[in-house]
């Protein structure tokens, strides 16, 4: 019975991390309009990992639309009317938009984070490089 309750403590704690985690996650909002002569803007640039809200509207009375069709973000673009999606770009590469009825196209440039080296002290300290100020 005290296994059984471990678990559930466990599992309960790893479900409120991820939630939280999720909870805590930066998101970039974009806003795209349609225009006769494309997508403004054509080009973005996101982190890896980083949650993007897209935000989509248009200036012509045709209707067009905005797909991502690797993330599976399908939205409409309508003049007057604006629509949302939120998409998560975990890995760096380039990712094309486009709508096909009106052969408008761009793209996302998923950039890698850069994470920063640390270095970790030396623990007996002969490797240990110290600043000394110099004696007048």
């Amino acid at each position: 019975m005290k296994s059984l309750a471990i678990l559930f403590l466990l599992f309960s704690f790893t479900t409120l991390a991820q939630e939280a985690k999720k909870a805590i996650q930066p998101t970039r909002e974009v806003a795209i309009i349609v225009t006769k002569e494309g997508y403004y803007p054509k080009h973005l640039s996101v982190f890896e990992g980083e949650k993007v809200k897209f935000f989509v509207t248009s200036t012509v009375e045709e209707p067009n639309c905005l797909i991502v069709e690797s993330h599976k973000v399908f939205m409409a673009a309508n003049k007057g009317k604006v629509s949302e999606a939120e998409v998560v770009f975990e890995h760096a590469g380039e990712f094309a938009f486009y709508c096909p009825s009106s052969k408008n196209d761009g793209k996302v440039v998923v950039l890698k984070k850069q994470v920063p080296k640390r270095e970790i002290a030396s623990e007996n300290g002969n490797d240990a490089k110290l600043w000394v100020p110099k004696e007048y």
